[in-house]
């Protein structure tokens, strides 16, 4: 089987898109707990081009993938800290507890509605089985006459 080329423009374009998705995902908060890893970024590339990691990661391909899997590090690193400095924050730890605290927080906010809508749905059952006997009842009137 002949192996398929990859040119330089389509790499990275593939590479500039999955660095967006990953930008994206940083300016959230998601690398303050996980460290992106290598494979995950080959894994994102190699979707978009059709080919495997393994196969991608080869050749030249491989330095460049390394200088810019590098400097998506750094980059996610720099969001890090104008998201450290925008909400005051002396380290980056602070950061990641602060944003864990935000998502308990909303957690718990998720689960009071959820609680609120089973309370709802329980009540409309039992509405929905009184009219139901209603209908019945005046369905057997009706019979026996």
């Amino acid at each position: 089987m002949a192996k398929k080329q990859i040119s330089h423009a389509d790499l990275t374009r593939s590479a500039a898109s999955a660095k967006r998705t990953f930008i994206r995902r940083a300016q959230k908060g998601i690398y303050l707990t996980q460290k992106l890893s290598k494979e995950e970024v080959l894994q994102k590339i190699s979707s978009t081009l059709q080919f495997t990691p393994r196969s991608l990661y080869s050749g030249d391909r491989k330095i460049y993938l390394e200088e810019w899997y590098q400097t998506l590090l750094i980059e996610i690193d720099e969001i890090h800290n104008d998201l450290r400095v925008e909400k005051n924050l002396s380290s980056v730890e602070e950061l990641k507890n602060l944003t864990v605290e935000l998502l308990m927080e909303e957690v718990s906010d998720m689960k009071q509605m959820l609680m609120a809508y089973k309370t709802k749905c329980e009540e409309q059952a039992l509405v929905i089985e009184k009219l139901m006997k209603q209908v019945v009842e005046r369905h057997e009137k009706v019979e026996k006459i």
